[in-house]
């Protein structure tokens, strides 16, 4: 079996976070994430202004577009955090609900709306999981998603039973073995929860099958769930970040999972309990000092920057992130703003989707480190950092797909769409390790979201960081079908 390991992310491994127990190793796949420590901080501006206007939306769709709109610098509209004033959302978007995004048919009318082509191969094709079943997964180690949530939503985007298979498989684990701690000492959810404060947190796909299936047990072990999480959060807590910043400090993706799962509880239930612990983590993730209002975005603090690109790189002005974060973050933002229609969530969201289009990119590979940002004044992707140049994961690119498109639906400026198409198209036509060639031409899809599974679990997992949707499924969204220019 191949285990599939970028030369970063090794690097990672050797982090450990004193006095706070977080995690310090990314999961056993390398193309999944890193966990540095984040104290972010100001480091000159560079990033187009906090002024003027942003371009003119070409769009003349519903809603009155092709008004100049204020508030960020640069052509495509890439500036910083200043320039949300006088933005205008595109209406009614998202048109998703918690257990309906975009299906398969709405995929490809987006691809054939871009004027993209694929092969026959490339769509959905699992009519049948045979013998799949879900036992003692190392869930600190190996998983990097709500499985149940892709499979089910999957499964209700392609109407495929393989999907659905999967899913009841891990439906079962979740109601009944998850919280329960069924399984190996140090790969349960009890391991996680101790050692790391619930960063792999999962329950969203268990409040979404008991709506999608009409199974109130679902929901009642996901409120289980909550209720740790509650006490992780409170006076007594075990995890004494949480309540202090939500742990911002240590990266994005604890606060992120923990927020998007106290949304979709306050959402399902509308119960005092869970909205009350949802507007804690919003509070403490917007206080949170590893805010840098310059970039606008999160960054890692002096250590994990240090330890990622040596000592002192910090301290002269280094600020890097990683991607997959910042795309499980933005997650959970976007959902909580369209709860709670919070202008700050949406400042926020608009801001870090800018800093995204400007820095995002590698300006000679085009595509996304898994660590990325400013070193040196200029633009840093880590595997572009070190000549000569071998090695490429296009995951990361895909991760920040969902963010752009946050970014576009909430300030109404149709370029930050047309950068999540184009992330998304490199990162789908990506080939692992390789910098430079592709899976086909600039307008070829090469497969479907969520069709392909990782060979290095087994096939357990699906590919791509154990999935392409939970970053991507806006970009499908009809809503804003009309935002995109034809063509890569």
């Amino acid at each position: 079996m191949t285990t599939r390991v970028s030369p970063w992310v090794t690097l990672a491994l050797g982090l450990v976070l004193a006095g706070c127990g977080e995690e310090s190793s990314a999961p056993r796949q390398g193309n999944a994430g890193s966990s540095g420590a984040g104290a972010g901080g100001s480091s000159g501006s560079g990033n187009g202004g906090t002024g003027g206007t942003s371009g003119t939306f070409g769009s003349g769709g519903s809603g009155g577009f092709g008004a100049t709109m204020d508030g960020g610098g640069g052509s495509s509209g890439s500036a910083g955090s200043g320039g949300s004033a006088g933005t205008m959302p595109i209406p009614s978007c998202p048109s998703t609900t918690s257990i309906d995004l975009p299906d398969v048919e709405e995929e490809r009318k987006t691809y054939r709306a871009w004027g993209f082509t694929w092969a026959p191969k490339a769509e959905p094709n699992y009519p049948a999981a045979p013998g799949y079943a879900v036992s003692d997964p190392d869930i600190h180690g190996d998983t990097e998603g709500d499985d149940l949530w892709s499979y089910l939503l999957q499964y209700r985007r392609t109407r495929q039973l393989g999907f659905l298979d999967r899913a009841t498989a891990w439906a079962g684990y979740f109601k009944h073995d998850y919280r329960a701690c069924v399984g190996s000492q140090n790969a349960s959810f009890c391991y996680d929860k101790e050692a790391f404060g619930a960063d792999h947190l999962w329950g969203w796909g268990l409040i979404a099958w008991a709506k999608a299936m009409n199974d109130p047990a679902a929901l009642t072990e996901a409120e289980a769930l909550g209720d740790d999480l509650i006490e992780l959060y409170g006076p007594n807590t075990t995890f004494g970040c949480l309540p202090k910043n939500a742990c911002v400090y240590y990266g994005l993706r604890q606060p992120g999972r923990h927020l998007l799962f106290a949304t979709r509880l306050a959402e399902a239930t509308q119960k005092p309990q869970w909205i009350e612990l949802r507007d804690k983590i919003i509070e403490l993730t917007l206080g949170a000092d590893e805010w840098d209002p310059t970039y606008g975005s999160y960054f890692l603090g002096d250590y994990g920057t240090n330890a990622i690109l040596g000592d002192g790189a910090w301290e002269a002005g280094a600020r890097i992130q990683s991607p997959f974060m910042i795309g499980v973050f933005v997650e959970a933002l976007g959902e909580a703003q369209r709860a709670t229609g919070r202008a700050d969530l949406r400042d926020r969201v608009i801001a870090i989707a800018r800093f995204v289009d400007r820095y995002g990119l590698d300006p000679t590979y085009d595509y996304t480190g898994s660590e990325f940002g400013i070193v040196g004044g200029k633009v840093f992707h880590n595997y572009g950092a070190e000549q000569p140049v071998t090695f490429w994961d296009p995951v990361y690119t895909t991760a920040l797909v969902n963010t752009l498109v946050r970014g576009c639906i909430l300030s109404g400026d149709a370029a930050l769409c047309n950068r999540a198409k184009h992330f998304f198209a490199r990162g789908n036509r990506g080939i692992y390790g390789e910098p430079t060639k592709t899976n086909g031409g600039p307008t070829e899809i090469h497969h479907f979201v969520d069709t392909l599974f990782d060979t290095s679990s087994g096939s357990f997992f699906l590919d791509y960081n154990k999935g392409e949707l939970q970053y991507t499924y806006l970009l499908f969204d009809p809503c804003i079908r009309d935002k995109f220019t034809p063509g890569p």
